[in-house]
This record gives structure tokens, sequence and C-alpha cells, in this order.
């Protein structure tokens, strides 16, 4: 029966998509003036300095995310949107009414406000590579840092592109200003376009994504959606489906070092410090991030802190799988037991976790996924299903009852110097949400 259910489902999309309107025709669309307005855009939000700070105890975490926000709630009431609003927590909520009378659910498309804390985001001054032609990239000569094809293998496919880097002194912010154009523009389409058919979209901006603390603020049950999509990832045709699960660890350990070297033996000296650095070294090395790859989970210690008798490493783990999951935990704990038994002296020692968030694959419907591929495929792009190695706000979404995948925004190396934006993928990528929209068409689930 799920076989003959699946087989229906798939024919009902394809038949809808014979049956769906053509947008471009309907709008004249140019691809190079569409190009061009996400040129224009992107390379004016990039000049905001938006970087998250996991060190802020508020949210947004910093004041240039509310900056951009009021920007864009600002362009979303000049080209026609509903309801827009810029929360207190920094989300930027508008609506574009429906265009059709026929039963559809309400989309949403989101992106984020924030830029990571890897590389300063102040002072972005963007440059545009018009039509690559092959070979390096200049970002800085002075740095000789340059895009090549071996440090950026996305560019073998790139030939005849706009690429956009920064000069290489701070992050670009194609995440996500990438999405942030791409979803801006959709929406100018969509709002200057009214013969296009397509039911309730809300398009939402939100702060914080790097550091994973802004989507949390958002109230799902006051948006009122059915599905969404976030427009925060990478290559051409790629659809997220699916997302580490991701757990936290902390290994407190208590000591004694006030006692004197001379004295240590026969005292009750205990090093914390050394049991810090046991525990860390019993993790084995082919389970770390730079050992693993494809949809092997790992084990990372990210800091270790000591103040006086007090030793606490902290560390994540990620797996794709609750099973993988249990393993890597049940390593983590394996090397907490031994360093306690290899120092029976310790005065005191605990071990916790806490998971932080979920592989979001398993709770969002196949339709979310199908219908964005099949809007691929009416734009002629071949649609790639990816395992993101880490978390996405989607995954925070669809659990909060909101299923959320997420496409491709046409980043890369994202989080450093090398950063770039490749136009013409940001170009398909808006194309794919125009030809999502109206695809959900008369698709109303109950």
């Amino acid at each position: 029966m799920k076989n003959i259910a699946t087989l229906f489902c798939c024919l009902f999309l394809s038949v809808s998509a014979m049956a769906q309107q053509n947008w471009k025709a309907v709008m004249r669309y140019d691809k190079q003036l569409a190009k061009e307005q996400l040129t224009k855009r992107f390379m004016e939000y990039v000049t905001y300095d938006t970087q998250s700070s996991s060190h802020s105890q508020t949210t947004p975490s910093t004041k240039g995310q509310l900056a951009l926000a009021k920007a864009l709630a600002k362009e979303l009431k000049r080209i026609g949107a509903s309801n827009v609003q810029t929360t207190k927590t920094g989300f930027v909520i508008a609506e574009i009414p429906a265009t059709t009378a026929k039963p559809t659910p309400t989309l949403v498309f989101l992106a984020h406000l924030d830029t990571s804390e890897a590389l300063s985001g102040q002072n972005v001054k963007p440059q545009l590579h018009a039509k690559y032609k092959g070979g390096d990239i200049i970002i800085n000569k002075e740095k000789n840092l340059c895009l090549t094809e071996y440090n950026s293998p996305q560019l073998l496919q790139a030939r005849g592109h706009d690429i956009i880097t920064a000069y290489g002194e701070t992050l670009l912010g194609a995440d996500d200003k990438a999405g942030i154009a791409i979803i801006m523009t959709f929406a100018d389409y969509l709002l200057g376009n009214l013969n296009i058919e397509h039911g309730p979209i809300k398009i939402v901006f939100s702060p914080d994504e790097e550091i994973r603390t802004g989507i949390k603020a958002l109230d799902i049950d006051a948006l009122q959606a059915d599905y969404a999509y976030t427009v925060d990832g990478g290559g051409l045709g790629e659809i997220v489906v699916e997302n580490f699960n991701s757990r936290r660890f902390n290994a407190v350990f208590n000591g004694m070092r006030s006692v004197h070297g001379e004295y240590a033996m026969n005292a009750d000296f205990s090093d914390n410090v050394l049991m810090a650095s046991d525990f860390h070294t019993l993790l084995p090395r082919h389970r770390r991030p730079e050992n693993t790859s494809g949809t092997r989970g790992y084990i990372y210690v990210h800091s270790i802190t000591t103040e006086d008798d007090r030793s606490v490493v902290s560390g994540n783990i990620r797996a794709f799988t609750d099973e993988e999951m249990q393993e890597l935990s049940q390593i983590v704990t394996q090397a907490f037991n031994t360093t306690k038994s290899l120092n029976p002296k310790n005065k005191g020692a605990e071990l916790t976790f806490q998971d932080e968030y979920k592989n979001a694959k398993a709770v969002i419907p196949a339709e979310v996924i199908e219908m964005a591929e099949n809007a691929m495929r009416q734009e002629e792009i071949q649609p790639k299903r990816i395992s993101v190695r880490g978390g996405t706000d989607g995954g925070i979404l669809s659990f909060k009852n909101l299923p959320t995948a997420d496409l491709f925004a046409g980043m890369f190396n994202t989080h450093s110097a090398l950063e770039y934006a490749d136009v013409d993928v940001m170009e398909a990528s808006l194309r794919t949400l125009m030809s999502t929209a109206c695809g959900w068409v008369g698709q109303k689930t109950e």
C-alpha cells in the first residue's frame, strides 16, 4: 500500500506540474534583469554588519541585525507586502496575499539576517567578477588571496557566471544575505505581477541563526502556515532533506592542586588539569570532525576551561541516526569513566548531556521535498538531495510543527575570507521559488 501511495503522489505531482501556470510568460521574465536586481540587492545588504554574538544574552544578539531588519521591512512595505512587522526579537514578517481562489497551503520562505562570528562582518566591500572565464579569481592581491578551482571546485561549473566576493578582510555575508536577496526579489516579482497564480505566502527574516538561538523566538502558532522553505543552501539544485542530531556534553573534573609538588605523592594532591587532558586524549581521533565525512558522525571538544581546582571540558556529538548518537555518547561516557579510574584521588567528577536539535528527516512530509524538486525540474535544474553536517533553522521549525526544507542559495566557502556568491545560481534559486509557489496551487492538504 505504501508503494501505491508513493506512486500516486508522484503521478499527482506530475499532473500538477503539467497544469502549472507558466509564470515566466505571464510576467515576461528576463533572466539578465533578474541577475541585475539580485546583484544590486545583495551588494547593498552585505554592507550591513549583522555578525551575531554568542556572548550576548539578547535576541537579536547584535544591533546590526535590527538595522538590516528595519531596512528590509521598509523595502517590503515599498514593494506592496501586507502586514509588515519587525518584532522586538529582530524578526521581519510580511505577507503576500493569495492570487488564487483554489485551496492552497500557506507557504513561508525564510532567510537569516546574521553572519558568522568566524570573521568580521564590518565594512564589507563587495566586488563583482563578471562573466567568470575560468582560472583564479583574485580577492586580495596584497594577501595573495585567490579563489582557485582547487580551493573552490564549484568554479568548474561556473564559467560565464557572475561571482561576488569581498576583499579578504571580512566575510562577504553571502550566508545568508544571498537568501535574503533571493526572497526579496521573489516577493517583488509576485507583488508586481498579480496575474501570477499562487497561494498565501509569508516572508520571514530571522536573527541569530549562526548561534542557534534566534529561530526559537518565532511564534509558529501566530504565523499560521502549513509548510516552509529556508533559502540558506549552497550549490545548484541542492535541497537539504536531513540534518545532524546534536548533543552537547560537559565533563567536570574537581581536584586539589594547592598541595606543594614536593609533598604531592603522599598527600591529597589531585590534578584536575591532567584529568581534563586525559579525557580529551581518550576520545578517539578517528571520530573527530576532520576525520569524518558524509553521514558519519563525530565527537568534537570545543573548549577546555580551568579555574583553580575545577576543569570543564565542553563539546558536541553530531550524528544522523539515534543509533550512532547513542554509540558516540557511550564512547564519551567510557572515556569519562576511564579518566576517573586513572585519577582515583579526584575530588568529584560529573558528566552531563543535553540534546540541542534533532534530525528533521522523519518529520518533513515527502510532498514538501517533491514539490521543490518538481519546481527545479520545471526550470531544467537537476535536484540534488543532500544531508547537511550541521543544524538548520528548518530542523528546529520542523519539530515545532512547521515542516521546513532548505533550498540552495548560491553561497560557497561560507564562514571564511574565501566566501563568494554565484549570481547565476542565485537566479536559478529565484526561479525555483517562483515555480514552487505556483506548483502548490490547488494542493491544499488537510
